[in-house]
């Protein structure tokens, strides 16, 4: 993959964000929906859309513990009503007990984003760091291989933490989710580049499994093809596309069944 120039421009200028908890909209093959959305009108704008034109990826942002049985049904409905892929951002440490109820609910990626990575500048960002951290190594444990993601913003602190905390995500499993921060206009455009090829050698190098997330990355990140696909090679990614997301579904089924087995066991 190589970096359209005008594309970093642009997402410098206008970087691409997740839904707030009461937004949906449509960028793409993406549709972004806020966790807070009232769940029958919200599948009735998605129905419409989506009849147009399918989305590939479903991207909830799921509010906070209060709040999350909210997002918990969004994602139930949305994952019995569309056949696509369906990603939830938890904006906090999610314990256990809350990831096992998203991947129930039908959440084929989660999102446990970790923003920056140089913890040295507070305590409290430290803290906070090694906690996500943790639950995201929980999360591993729960969704399938290269289906746990953090989100990290280019352009807030310096290029090499950025560059560092792809590299240590990587080597966890986890897939580095870069997102441009309002202020990377203060970094040279070139470094900022720099850190996304950082990605694709790292994807690349890792063998990752990336075609579910394609539509986000295709709108967060400048990275594109350095050759354009042709007819047969889209024919094919929508084929592993398909398939990725009937083992999902069989994942779930299996992992739900042997849950709620384990439960009628103990007599609960």
């Amino acid at each position: 993959m190589t970096i359209d120039q005008g594309k970093l421009r642009e997402l410098i200028a206008r970087p691409v964000k997740p839904a707030a908890g009461d937004e949906l909209r449509r960028d793409g093959n993406v549709f972004f929906v806020g966790g807070a959305l009232p769940a029958q009108e919200t599948l009735e704008t998605l129905f419409d859309s989506h009849c147009q034109a399918p989305a590939e990826l479903f991207h909830i942002t799921f509010g906070d513990k209060d709040s999350f049985h909210k997002g918990e049904e969004l994602a139930r409905l949305i994952k019995k009503n569309f056949h696509a892929h369906l990603m939830a951002r938890l904006d906090w440490p999610a314990p256990t007990h809350f990831l096992e109820r998203a991947y129930a609910a039908g959440v084929d990626i989660v999102d446990i984003p970790l923003m920056v990575f140089d913890s040295a500048i507070s305590r409290e960002r430290a803290l906070r760091k090694e906690e996500r951290l943790a639950a995201l190594e929980k999360a591993k444990e729960i969704f399938p291989r290269w289906s746990v993601t953090s989100t990290l913003l280019v352009g807030e602190e310096a290029c090499c933490s950025t560059v560092s905390a792809i590299d240590l995500l990587l080597k966890s499993g986890i897939v580095p989710l870069p997102e441009i921060s309002p202020r990377a206009g203060s970094y040279p455009r070139q470094e900022i580049g720099e850190v996304f090829l950082h990605l694709a050698e790292g994807l690349c190098k890792r063998k990752v499994t990336t075609i579910p997330l394609l539509p986000l990355l295709s709108l967060t990140t400048p990275l594109v093809e350095a050759r354009q696909s042709g007819i047969l090679k889209g024919f094919i990614d929508r084929l592993q596309d398909r398939r990725l997301l009937a083992a999902s579904d069989l994942r779930r089924s299996l992992r739900v069944k042997q849950i709620e087995e384990s439960f009628e066991s103990a007599g609960l």
